[in-house]
C-alpha cells in the first residue's frame, strides 16, 4: 500500500516510521529502497482486505498519479457490511481500479457490482498474446468521421482480436496500458485504449488515448459513467456509412 496511519494521519511512507493500515489497524512498515516504489507493507500477514493483492511498481506509479487524497479509499456497504479498499476514488464519484494479474470473472463481476461507477486500468502487457494483437489495431479499427471531422473513436467488430477476452463482457469502461512492466520498450510506444461497454452500431466502442489524456479526462472529473454513456448514445444517433468514414 502507499499511504498508512501515522497519530490519525495519512502518510506516505517513511524511513524508520511505523504505520497503522487504515483497513484492518494492523502495523505496517515502511519500504523505502532504491529500486522499487517506496510503499507500506503488513509488517505481519494480515486479514485485510480480501480482494487485495501484491502490487507492482506498474500499479503503485498509476495510483501515484492520482492526489493523495484520492488514493486507497475505504468503502462501506451499510447494508451488509462488506469493506473494500478501492485504488482510487475520484471528486466525481469515480471508482479508479488498477489491475495487473488475472482477475476471475467472478470476483471481477463482485467488485463491479460494488463500486458501480468505475473504470478499470488493466496491463494490457502481461501476456505476450495480448501484446502481439494489439500492433494491428490501426488496421482492425475504423475511426468514425463527420464530414471532415476526425472524432478520435473507432469502431471494431472484432473486439476479441485485440482485446483480453477476459474483459469484454464488463459493464464498465476498460482502459488496457500496453506499457505495463512486461511491454516490449524496443517498440514504439502504444497508446492507452479505452474499451467503451456494450455494443454500438453493432459493434464496439474504442477510443484510443495518451496517458496524459487519460488522466485529464480523470482528474478534471469529466470521465465517469454518466459521460460514457453519453458519448455512446451519441455515436449511436449518428449516421454511419457501410465504411464509417
Amino acid at each position: 500500500m502507499l499511504t498508512a496511519d501515522i497519530n490519525g494521519n495519512r502518510s506516505r511512507p517513511l524511513p524508520g516510521a511505523v504505520g497503522m493500515c487504515p483497513f484492518c489497524q494492523s502495523e505496517m512498515i515502511p519500504r523505502c529502497g532504491e529500486v522499487r516504489v517506496h510503499h507500506w507493507a503488513h509488517k505481519s500477514k494480515a486479514d485485510c482486505d480480501p480482494w487485495w493483492e501484491p502490487e507492482t511498481d506498474w500499479h503503485r506509479n498509476w495510483k501515484n498519479e492520482f492526489p493523495l487524497r484520492w488514493q486507497e479509499r475505504i468503502f462501506s456497504d451499510e447494508a451488509t457490511g462488506e469493506r473494500h479498499i478501492a485504488d482510487v476514488y475520484t471528486l466525481a464519484d469515480l471508482t479508479v481500479e488498477v489491475q495487473h494479474s488475472h482477475l476471475e470473472p467472478e470476483e471481477r463481476r463482485s467488485r463491479e457490482a460494488f463500486y458501480k461507477n468505475m473504470l478499470w486500468i488493466v496491463d494490457g502487457s502481461r501476456l505476450e498474446g495480448n501484446r502481439k494483437k494489439i500492433t494491428k489495431w490501426r488496421n482492425g479499427l475504423t475511426e468514425i468521421i463527420q464530414g471532415q471531422k476526425r472524432t478520435g473513436l473507432f469502431l471494431t467488430d472484432n473486439a476479441e482480436e485485440f482485446f483480453p477476452e477476459n474483459w469484454l463482457e464488463s459493464p464498465v469502461p476498460v482502459c488496457f496500458d500496453y506499457m505495463g512492466p512486461k511491454a516490449d520498450f524496443s517498440a514504439a510506444p502504444q497508446p492507452l485504449f479505452l474499451l467503451y461497454p456494450g455494443i454500438v452500431h453493432s459493434s464496439r466502442l474504442v477510443e484510443p488515448l495518451s496517458r496524459d489524456g487519460l488522466l485529464r479526462s480523470i482528474l478534471s472529473e469529466k470521465l465517469n459513467m454518466i459521460s460514457v454513456r453519453s458519448i455512446m448514445q451519441n455515436v449511436a444517433r449518428l449516421r454511419l456509412g457501410k465504411n464509417r468514414r
